[in-house]
């Protein structure tokens, strides 16, 4: 599975987390917010201080029940701001 951290969330997350194996008990994009929440707390905070849109295989994704693969890429997008 391989994670991909935009904008400040890119500053936030370990490089460890570019490649992973699928975690156990993670089925769903819920499943790996939940597990990235016990794994990374300052992270986590980070996403939950604004709205970040996940995109899986490049699609966005439009329900976090989304069931995920191991070979699926995951994109965190944060609100993007610039002129």
């Amino acid at each position: 599975m391989r994670l991909v951290f935009l904008g400040k969330l890119g500053d936030a997350a370990p490089d460890e987390l570019a490649e992973i194996a699928r975690p156990q008990g993670v089925e769903t994009l819920a499943d790996l917010k939940d597990w990235l929440a016990r794994a990374q707390p300052m992270l986590s905070r980070r996403m939950a201080a604004t709205p970040v849109r996940l995109i899986v295989n490049q699609a966005v994704a439009q329900d976090m029940r989304q069931t995920l693969g191991d070979y699926d890429e995951i994109a965190f997008l944060p609100p993007m701001s610039g002129g």
